[in-house]
């Protein structure tokens, strides 16, 4: 059914034209809700687009012909429109947001107009309100991706090894990350809002604050200071200070970030003093061969003139304590070659009587006079399964450290005994019970705090003040006592002293092997005074001088060479030779190794004796036998003893 309504009414046409054309629909109804004026939007908007409009339509005329039963959803929305226009002529302004069944989206509004009557305006806002859901998307996502990014920009700054904090222009924390906080035992959080005063030392301020000015002007700082911690502890801390400067120029805060320089300035210690003992050990390497050559002259001049010599006044009072000093000469370049360079642990069953004593003597010349250091052994030391070298070395460190941990005056004590541990008391360092040689190292010293104490023996941890210090020596101590099967204990309270103890299990003599009570064929044929050619090989004439005569007087027939070309001639021209004793370190491109390994080979019945005055044991995987070494300066009676080893082997291969 086709309806005819009126047309417009008789207003100016341009106005009806710009009605036309503007985005809403607009009606206006008068006080009885007649339809007054319309445009084409309102006319679409209701649904009667294709009917002619007349002016004064009732409104429930002009919606009752849009509710049509056949559109059910859209009569719905128009019902709400007829009612909002209906309670808008009773005074009430109405709005309402709602969506047609064409997908697009309106918005409707009723106001009251004053003298009576109603304006109805429509929107169609579904580009609006795409518009608002993109943005409020984008809103989203980007506050998602900013909270993403703020979280993943506090993990690395929780995580990095740095202190971060920010500071505001009034000096107030904004912002400090986790490890910044947890050196002063707070929380993040609790720093937020706080002034730098409250937080950081007055000491701390009192360095600082000439660099913050500095920040807070806008320039970029870097400084090193130490820093003391709530704890008492101090670190040294490298800071870097960058200003907080928005496009207009005024600095409003500066960032902060801190750096614990403590432990690489212990590892670049740790490591210099490491390339010290490693040219320490290069240089006494390198001149230990030919002081131990010299040592072996003199004592094997020294000791035959004592024997011979009658007067025993002169004896005791000139040549003993020359030799006792060339013998503690070579005691002396073993020790600061074992300490050095880092020996592989050579454990043998020996007795540590006169360790103590040995270690003072060595001790006091690096001690200060105000220091007082003595020693204290108990009598029927047992037996102790150790390194000798690498337990002397290890109660130096724990001396050493005493030493330092002193300061100007004090006293150091070392101690050994034997005690007798239970099973309850042996328990905690996981021990056997039984006995064992107790070591001490007291000092009275400025103690250690607890944090001190269950860190000692850390590589590279040090307790000082200053931060000086190797780190390296307790763990070196440490890894030494262990391997020898051991335990260290500390007992120290900060301003009492420390007491470090070793603990070594003593070892029982009916454990040690039985010696051969029988005599080697090598000592039989020695005591038939069946002497052996012997070949001398060693490049230094005074050392070759000193051992013929030792092994003339034993009744060997002796041939000298000085390098190992003129010693393999020999052998090959003289096969009566059955012995040859040479020095390792040669001139001449063989060494005494090289010609040990052409004799092996080539000269089988030979009895090869080595000697070198080098404190590293030379490769003979070459040999496929381990041949025994003397270690210069010796004596007569060693000498005799390893030829006798040595015959005793050749005696066993044939």
């Amino acid at each position: 059914m086709t309806t005819t309504w009126a047309k417009h009414p008789p207003h100016d046409s341009l106005t009806q034209a710009a009605l036309d054309h503007v985005s809403e629909g607009l009606g206006v109804f008068d006080a009885q809700l007649r339809l007054v004026s319309w445009n084409r939007k309102f006319q679409d908007f209701i649904g009667l687009g294709d009917v002619t409009l007349q002016a004064g339509t009732p409104h429930k005329a002009l919606f009752n012909h849009a509710l049509s039963p056949q559109d059910a959803p859209l009569s719905t929305v128009l019902a709400r429109v007829r009612t909002n226009i209906e309670a808008a002529s009773k005074g009430e302004s109405h709005c309402i947001n709602c969506e047609l069944p064409d997908g697009r989206a309106i918005r409707f509004s009723a106001a009251p107009l004053l003298g009576g009557g109603v304006a109805a305006v429509y929107s169609n806002i579904t580009e609006q309100n795409q518009r608002e859901t993109d943005l409020a998307r984008r809103v989203h996502e980007r506050t998602a991706a900013l909270q993403l990014s703020e979280n993943r920009l506090n993990i690395i700054a929780n995580e990095v090894s740095a202190g971060i904090a920010h500071v505001d222009k009034n000096m107030r924390f904004s912002y400090v990350n986790t490890r910044f906080a947890r050196a002063y035992g707070l929380r993040p959080e609790d720093f937020i809002g706080k002034p730098c005063s409250a937080i950081l030392t007055p000491e701390t301020l009192g360095k600082s604050n000439h660099f913050f000015e500095q920040t807070r002007r806008g320039a970029a700082v870097d400084f090193a200071m130490t820093v003391r911690l709530p704890d008492g502890r101090d670190k040294e801390i490298r800071t870097f200070l960058r200003p907080e400067q928005p496009s207009r120029g005024e600095v409003i805060g500066f960032f902060l970030l801190s750096i614990d320089m403590t432990r690489q300035k212990a590892a670049n210690a740790a490591l210099l003093q490491s390339q010290k003992m490693d040219a320490l050990g290069r240089l006494s390497s390198g001149i230990s061969h030919d002081f131990n050559n010299l040592l072996t002259v003199i004592l094997g001049n020294l000791t035959p003139l004592a024997d011979r010599l009658d007067q025993t006044e002169l004896n005791e009072e000139f040549l003993a304590p020359a030799i006792a000093a060339a013998r503690r000469g070579s005691d002396l370049t073993r020790r600061l070659l074992s300490l050095a360079r880092k020996q592989p642990i050579d454990p043998q069953p020996v007795r540590t009587d006169d360790i103590l004593d040995g270690l003072v003597k060595l001790l006091r010349p690096t001690i200060p006079e105000t220091i007082e250091i003595s020693a204290k052994s108990a009598t029927d030391l047992p037996l102790v399964f150790v390194d000798l070298a690498q337990l002397e070395m290890a109660l130096f460190n724990l001396a050493v450290n005493a030493r330092d941990a002193i300061g100007d005056c004090g006293m150091i004590e070392l101690r050994q005994d034997v005690v007798f541990l239970s099973p309850i008391e042996a328990e905690p360092d996981r021990l056997a019970s039984g006995h064992f040689l107790r070591l001490q190292v007291i000092d009275n010293g400025e103690g250690m705090t607890e944090d001190s104490r269950e860190r000692i023996f850390e590589p590279f941890y040090t307790s000082k003040d200053d931060g000086a210090g190797y780190g390296l020596g307790l763990s070196m101590v440490y890894m030494f006592v262990k391997q020898s099967n051991g335990a260290i204990r500390v007992e120290s309270e900060r301003g009492q002293g420390s007491t470090f103890t070793i603990l070594i299990p003593a070892v029982d003599d009916a454990d040690l092997p039985e010696p051969d009570a029988g005599e080697s064929p090598g000592a039989q044929l020695l005591a038939a005074q069946e002497r052996p050619v012997t070949l001398l090989v060693d490049d230094d004439a005074d050392v070759r001088r000193v051992l013929r005569r030792q092994l003339v007087d034993e009744g060997y027939p002796v041939i000298e060479a000085a390098n190992a070309r003129d010693a393999l001639d020999l052998l090959k021209h003289i096969s009566e030779i059955r012995l040859l004793i040479s020095d390792i370190a040669m001139p001449g491109g063989i060494s005494g190794l090289d010609l040990a390994c052409e004799v092996f080979k080539n000269h089988s019945r030979v009895g090869i004796l080595l000697m070198t005055g080098q404190a590293t044991p030379p490769d003979q995987s070459c040999l496929g036998v381990k041949l025994p070494i003397l270690r210069k300066p010796f004596d007569r009676t060693l000498l005799q003893q390893s030829i006798k080893q040595v015959l005793s082997i050749k005696e066993e291969d044939t």
